[in-house]
């Protein structure tokens, strides 16, 4: 079985006649889903567990907030701080940069709502907190044009739709996320409903192939049960890729170069 590593994904939301959220597409060239369009975010590093006091402090769960924090400077320029929001790309590495600045970094900013386990099956697989920001209009977004290729402040409906008629490939939980940031009208209702979340479970999906398909199930799906069995089937990478052969789609955590 594949290991299993950290990782942390922002949700950054803002008010524009209703949400809006900020998306990011990864670079045609990436390892792990060329193309798709993603939250900011990316893996734990054993440097994020001894981050320096400017990067907020010393909670329970730092390290994934650390993470947070510093994936989204390096990956939109974005610095959540506890004087509010701050726009500055970066030339040096995210540490130094943040400790030889004037910036205190915010980690209760950060609102944790949801935790994606990827599939058994999958060949790179992440044990991954969501966590959401409210910011105002005046943030200013950039990417590096090399990791990251595009971004877009976009109505969470808007993205949907987006995938649906196959503009966008959008990971499995950044759909079910985008439903969730869709049911609320105002960033503020938004964090009200997600700060009333005693626990955060977690959400670890099952791959199911057959008859020419490939699905991601939930619990709560039909035949999430009966697809058990195959997370541990040899034979299942090898029907998906089948199914890829004839045409049919793939999920997009199962987009990766070798």
């Amino acid at each position: 079985m594949p290991s299993l590593r950290r990782a942390s994904t922002v949700c950054v939301v803002r008010e524009s006649a209703g949400i809006e959220v900020l998306m990011v597409r990864r670079a045609l060239t990436a390892r792990f889903m060329p193309g798709v369009w993603v939250f900011p975010g990316g893996a734990v590093d054993e440097e994020d567990a001894q981050a320096p006091p400017s990067f907020g402090g010393n909670r329970a769960d730092s390290e994934w907030r650390v993470a947070a924090l510093r994936e989204l400077i390096e990956e939109t320029g974005l610095w959540l701080t506890v004087d509010g929001t701050v726009s500055a790309p970066l030339a040096e590495d995210a540490f130094d940069a943040v400790e030889a600045s004037e910036y205190t970094l915010d980690q209760d900013s950060l609102l944790y709502f949801s935790n994606w386990v990827t599939p058994e099956v999958f060949p790179i697989r992440f044990d991954t907190r969501f966590f959401l920001v409210v910011v105002g209009s005046d943030a200013e977004p950039i990417v590096d044009g090399d990791e990251l290729i595009d971004l877009a402040w976009v109505a969470p409906i808007d993205a949907l739709h987006k995938e649906d008629v196959g503009d966008w490939v959008l990971p499995f939980p950044t759909k079910k996320t985008l439903h969730l940031l869709a049911s609320e009208p105002t960033t503020g209702a938004l964090a009200d409903r997600l700060r009333l979340l005693d626990i955060v479970p977690p959400i670890q999906p099952r791959l199911f192939v057959g008859d020419g398909e490939a699905r991601i199930l939930l619990p709560e799906d039909e035949g999430f049960e009966e697809a058990g069995p195959d997370q541990h089937d040899p034979t299942l990478l090898q029907r998906l890729s089948a199914v890829v052969a004839e045409g049919g789609r793939v999920p997009a955590e199962m987009r990766y170069r070798p």
